[in-house]
C-alpha cells in the first residue's frame, strides 16, 4: 500500500514536470529553455528534476510523445466507424486540420522535435523509445482500419496497400501543416490562405484513393 502511495506521487510529480516542460517549450522553443527554467517554473530543485530526468533532452521527448498522443486522440474523436471509409479518412484529415488550427503551437513543436532531433544526433536510448512508441502505440497507422473499410464498401481504390496508404497520408497532411503553420504565402494580387491549402489538400488525398466507379 505504502510503496503504492509513493509510487502515485512519483507519477504525479513526474507528469507536473512534463506539462511545465510543455508549456515553457511551446512559449519559448525547446532550444532556448534549459533545466533551470523548468526547475524554477516548478518550483522544484534540480536534485527533484534528476530524480524523474536524466537530461533536459529526455524532458523534450516525453513533451514530443504527449503532443503526439494528444493530437492522435483529438483525430480519432472525429472518427465515425459506421460511415463510409472515405469519409471516415475525410473526417479524420478534416479533424488533424482543426488540431492545427487550435494547436498551432504543438504542431510547431513537432516540426522543430523532428527537424532538430533528425538532423542531429542524440541519445540512442531516447531514439528507440520514441521509436518504440510510434510503432507500438500505432501513432502513425490510425487510417488503416477506415482504409481497409473503404476498400470493403468500395467507397475507395480496390488496390489500395492500407499500411502504404496510411503512412502517405500521414506523411502528406503533417508535412502540409507543419509548413503553414510556420509560414504564410502570400501570392500577386490576393492571399494564399491557411483553408485554403489544407482544403485543396485533403482534396487532392481522396482524389488519390477514392474509387472514381462509385
Amino acid at each position: 500500500m505504502s510503496e503504492s502511495w509513493h509510487e502515485k506521487i512519483k507519477n504525479k510529480n513526474r507528469e507536473e514536470i512534463i506539462q511545465t516542460g510543455k508549456e515553457l517549450f511551446l512559449k519559448y522553443n525547446f532550444i532556448n529553455v534549459n533545466i533551470k527554467d523548468v526547475c524554477t517554473l516548478s518550483g522544484i530543485s534540480r536534485v527533484t528534476f534528476y530524480k524523474h530526468f536524466k537530461s533536459i533532452d529526455e524532458l523534450i521527448f516525453e513533451v514530443q510523445m504527449d503532443i503526439i498522443r494528444h493530437m492522435v486522440q483529438f483525430i480519432k474523436s472525429e472518427d465515425r466507424c459506421e460511415a463510409s471509409g472515405k469519409d471516415r479518412i475525410i473526417a479524420m484529415l478534416n479533424a488533424w486540420i482543426n488540431f492545427a488550427k487550435e494547436y498551432k503551437n504543438e504542431i510547431k513543436f513537432i516540426f522543430l522535435f523532428d527537424f532538430y532531433y533528425g538532423a542531429y544526433d542524440s541519445n540512442e536510448e531516447l531514439k528507440l523509445k520514441y521509436e518504440n512508441f510510434i510503432l507500438e502505440d500505432d501513432m502513425s497507422d490510425f487510417f488503416t482500419d477506415a482504409i481497409n473499410k473503404g476498400i470493403t464498401d468500395r467507397s475507395l481504390k480496390s488496390d489500395l496497400h492500407p499500411t502504404k496508404t496510411g503512412y502517405y497520408m500521414f506523411q502528406t497532411i503533417m508535412g502540409v501543416l507543419q509548413r503553414v503553420s510556420y509560414t504564410s504565402l502570400p501570392i500577386k494580387d490576393e492571399v494564399l490562405t491557411f483553408d485554403d491549402i489544407t482544403e485543396t489538400v485533403v482534396e487532392m488525398i481522396i482524389s488519390s484513393i477514392k474509387n472514381i466507379e462509385e
